[in-house]
Order: C-alpha cells, then structure tokens, then sequence
C-alpha cells in the first residue's frame, strides 16, 4: 500500500486507509457526511478493513450511528435501548430511552446506574463523547 491512501465507502461513511510514516502501523479515519467521527488501527490493512466492514454491518443490521468516535447501536432502527461501541468494538456502556419521551441515559459497563443523561439520544452521543474525553484524560 506504500504511502497511497485507500478509500473505502458505505452509505454516508468513509474510511481513508494509510500507512503511518513508519510502515508499521495502518491507520483508517472514519468520516460520516464528510465530518471525522473516529479512527481504525491495526498491523495491517486486511484488519483495518475488517473493522470498517463490522462497522458497516452495525449500520446496515442494528440501526448504529456512527458520531464523534462513538458508536450507538439501535439509533437508526428506533430501538429504545442499545449498546455504546468505540470504532474498535469495545463495549464501554449501554443507553436507553424512555417509552415516553425522548429522554435518553447512558450506564458505563460496571455501573448500575445511568451516568448521563440527555433529552435525545443525538445529544446523548455527544455528551457520552465527551465523557470518554475526560476519562481517557483528554
């Protein structure tokens, strides 16, 4: 692949493969409608491509949405209640929303209760992004 970029394409998502300047590491972006929402790695671009192709499948098959380098499940098929994946498919929590209006929570994996809370799942998503910021210190 030597330093051409590979671009990959479903629906609205996009992923540009590259080599990192070392040649050791490949590197997907992930973009949705054109915005950067998250980033694939791996040894080599057959498990880049594996990730992007589950990412795709959890579109098509579960209703995900794909948003600032999170993943919900159930948002696109009207699901109450779903997983939250990072772009690697690491579960880091689960969200649900209320039968009566659109108020929507977040419970990290190993809590009993919801940590966030939002009038939408949308707004959800971005605080949940934002959670997953200040715990990795960023």
């Amino acid at each position: 692949m030597k330093n051409q970029a590979q671009r990959l394409v479903h629906h609205f998502v996009v992923c540009v493969i590259v080599l990192t300047p070392d040649q050791h590491h490949v590197v997907g972006i992930l973009s949705y409608r054109g915005y950067e929402n998250g980033r694939l790695e791996g040894k080599t671009l057959e498990a880049v491509k594996s990730q992007f192709q589950a990412i795709c499948e959890l579109i098509d098959h579960q209703g995900a949405m794909l948003r600032r380098g999170t993943i919900m499940l159930g948002y696109h098929n009207d699901d109450l209640q779903g997983d939250v994946l990072l772009p690697d498919g690491e579960i880091v929590g689960r969200r649900e929303m209320e039968d009566d209006d659109a108020t929507s929570h977040f419970t990290p994996n190993g809590g009993s209760e919801p940590t966030l809370s939002a009038p939408s799942a949308w707004m959800l998503q971005g605080s949940i992004a934002d959670w997953l910021e200040c715990q990795s210190g960023g």
